[in-house]
């Protein structure tokens, strides 16, 4: 499927069923423009019906809200926790529509993702649509998702990039033959696991916390709050101690650790019976380390 050639027979052999190179899945959708959500779910909602008319078949089924609603129902689940398959379609490269058609439209594959991933969708044929894809990625999963995706040459698309928490995916694209997609569909699957903190026992039965380091959120997520404004005094009185001064504090603008750490915290205050435990497990420092920190 890698070959060009073979591409070639394949559109000329299909020419009546494949949807033109330049028939979008999706409207435009400028990123210095206020597009409202409804918008953007509408323009989601356009995806499966052109795919439909354009390929042999309907396609995965697709999850038609925003980015982050998709995390929530897939690797953040705190019922049925599964990876997140984002395929990102553009139509102006060669090997699209034989993705679309062998892949895509494959019965085992469609039959396969619904049952064990969440399938989300964007088209990045429009530059604006692509820098809004970028922008979400980075807001609602982190800068390392934005960046890997932001590394994958535009005629390498389309890709499907299979996500195992926001800092570990795998991406598979045209180049890789339907069999194989399938079969690392399934290693991906096996190798799935839910990227909130663990408790383990260990050989003497002792409860452990296992953390990872999808708990480090990035640079691009982090807002200092300014030591002027009420939320400082407040968290700086919260924490007030004889030994320790509070000199900075960041706030973390990303729901989904928001999300992990209150239900870790719930676990630890209910561990140690006290609703406090930030207070009880805080450690501060020299202020001569803090400024090496």
């Amino acid at each position: 499927m890698s070959d060009s050639k073979e591409i070639d027979d394949e559109l000329e052999a299909n020419d009546n069923v494949f949807s033109r190179p330049n028939r979008c899945l999706m409207p435009e959708l400028p990123l210095e423009q206020d597009v409202s959500a409804i918008e953007i779910q509408q323009a989601m909602e356009q995806f499966p019906r052109i795919f439909t008319e354009s390929y042999p078949s309907s396609g995965p089924a697709l999850y038609l809200g925003p980015l982050d609603e998709a995390m929530d129902q897939s690797i953040f689940s705190s019922n049925e926790p599964r990876p997140l398959s984002i395929y990102l379609h553009r139509t102006e490269t060669a090997a699209t529509h034989c993705f679309c058609k062998n892949v895509l439209c494959n019965e085992f594959i469609i039959n396969y993702l619904a049952e064990n991933y969440i399938v989300w969708a964007w088209d990045c044929s429009k530059d604006a649509n692509y820098q809004r894809l970028l922008w979400m990625l980075l807001q609602y999963i982190g800068s390392s998702a934005a960046a890997m995706v932001a590394a994958i040459p535009l005629d390498k698309f389309p890709v499907l990039v299979c996500l195992l928490s926001t800092q570990r995916h795998v991406i598979l694209d045209s180049t890789t033959s339907p069999d194989e997609i399938y079969i690392r569909l399934i290693e991906i699957r096996k190798d799935f696991h839910n990227p909130s903190e663990e408790i383990i026992c260990d050989g003497s039965q002792r409860l452990s916390i296992c953390s990872n380091e999808d708990w480090y959120p990035g640079s691009s997520q982090l807002a200092l709050v300014e030591q002027e404004s009420d939320k400082f005094r407040n968290i700086a009185n919260y924490f007030s101690n004889s030994s320790y001064q509070l000199i900075r504090v960041e706030q973390i603008n990303n729901k989904k650790w928001l999300t992990k750490y209150q239900k870790q915290k719930e676990f630890i205050c209910n561990r140690i019976g006290h609703n406090g435990s930030e207070r009880i497990l805080f450690h501060g420092c020299l202020r001569e380390t803090s400024q090496d920190i």
